[in-house]
């Protein structure tokens, strides 16, 4: 292994071969994700369904593993925060992948007892934490600042190319085969993606993730956790929200498979040319980058609203479709503003107050969630919500040109 190692180092400079093995990461892991990503809400509310007396019972399943989800994630980052600093990224991700594996099995386990969900939302808590802030924090170290959009728009198009196929391919597994297959596969990809991590360099950091420091963080950079909050909020509903929507208008696996898989590869031109004008515009030096994003914000925003009109399987894939082509121009900003403040206040220590912040949002929509979508108009209620979470990340646009 170290053989190979060293060669891949050498066919081009460390920077490069270290950004070139973190493409590879994404790529197996959004391929795993693509699989299994949409159908994990759809999943874990049918358990409920048929374990109570019909949707709500669902909806209140779903809601609970999200928020004891994301609850874990807070616990997580002060009990691995200085683990993962001792031990490397390396480490962490390797262990994440290994959890992942856990995560799954007893997901397949919560079918025959629901109390699975608990232990598997645990799971899943810890594993997002040793995954993403290594991940995040690698994307700051192996990136360059000047070609900042590029990167960050490669790793979209790489997460969204792999993943065109993977929604249509879960829909027909699970349909044809059941939920059990579609986690194996899944779960099958998900371990080739710890190789690549293997062709990198060690990484370590000595940020002092702490409580006091957390208060000192909030004392300085309070819009910055805001904007953390919000993205949760968003992030929360497209990804948990929007799926059990769109599957209960649809009512069909196979189908949400592939108008998901549809959206994203139609969607990809947004994300190769909303990264190409976040470079062009920073070179600048003013706040053209600042305007891209408040534009791309405000789009987005709107048609999180609007796609929660949608009634037949056209008008899904017709207003995802215009939702994915806006998300990348406010995405591709807000993540560069992230990394600039990473960079500025340290790697770690951004990350791992974001991954609180982002998860108190992400429980404050699980807790509205199980109110709200019991009334009716709810599901657009939420979608508002949603709207309202990504126009609270407009305070990272202080980054802009750090």
């Amino acid at each position: 292994m170290d053989m190979i190692r060293r060669w891949w180092w050498r066919r081009k400079n460390r920077s490069e071969s270290n950004l070139q093995a973190s493409y590879w990461n994404t790529f197996f892991r959004a391929m795993a994700i693509g699989l299994l990503g949409i159908f994990v809400p759809i999943y874990v509310y049918l358990i409920g369904v048929e374990w109570g007396s019909g949707w709500k019972t669902g909806v209140v399943f779903l809601m609970f593993f999200l928020a004891l989800t994301r609850l874990t994630v807070i616990v997580a980052v002060w009990v691995t925060a200085r683990l993962i600093e001792v031990k490397g990224f390396r480490w962490s991700i390797t262990v994440a992948g290994f959890l992942g594996v856990v995560y799954y099995g007893l997901l397949v386990m919560a079918e025959r007892s629901v109390w699975w969900l608990v232990p598997a939302s645990v799971v899943l808590g810890f594993e997002i934490v040793l995954y993403w802030i290594p991940r995040l924090s690698m994307n700051v170290d192996f990136g360059h600042k000047e070609r900042m959009g590029k990167e960050i728009g490669v790793r979209n198009m790489i997460n969204r190319g792999s993943s065109v196929l993977g929604p249509f391919a879960g829909g027909v597994i699970a349909g044809m085969w059941g939920f059990d297959i579609l986690f194996g596969v899944g779960v099958s990809v998900l371990v080739m993606s710890l190789i690549p991590i293997y062709f990198m360099e060690k990484h370590k950091h000595e940020d002092g993730v702490g409580f006091g420091d957390l208060v000192s963080f909030w004392k300085d950079e309070k819009q910055s956790l805001v904007s953390f909050w919000g993205q949760g909020i968003m992030d929360g509903v497209s990804a948990w929200i929007w799926p059990l929507f769109v599957f209960i208008v649809i009512g069909s696996l196979e189908e949400l498979g592939a108008v998901t898989s549809a959206a994203l590869g139609v969607s990809m031109l947004g994300v190769f040319l909303a990264s190409k004008s976040f470079d062009w515009l920073r070179s600048f030096g003013g706040d053209e980058d600042e305007r891209l994003f408040v534009t791309g914000n405000v789009i987005t925003a709107v048609m999180m609203v609007v796609r929660g009109l949608a009634r037949g399987v056209w008008s899904v894939f017709g207003l995802d479709l215009l939702y994915q082509a806006a998300l990348p121009w406010m995405s591709v900003p807000l993540y560069g503003y992230i990394y600039t403040l990473a960079e500025r206040k340290g790697v770690v220590r951004v990350i791992s107050y974001r991954e609180i912040f982002y998860s108190l949002g992400v429980v404050l929509v699980a807790v509205v969630g199980v109110v709200v979508l019991m009334w009716p108009g709810g599901w657009q209620i939420v979608f508002g919500i949603g709207a309202l979470g990504g126009l609270m990340t407009l305070p990272m646009r202080k980054e802009s040109n750090q």
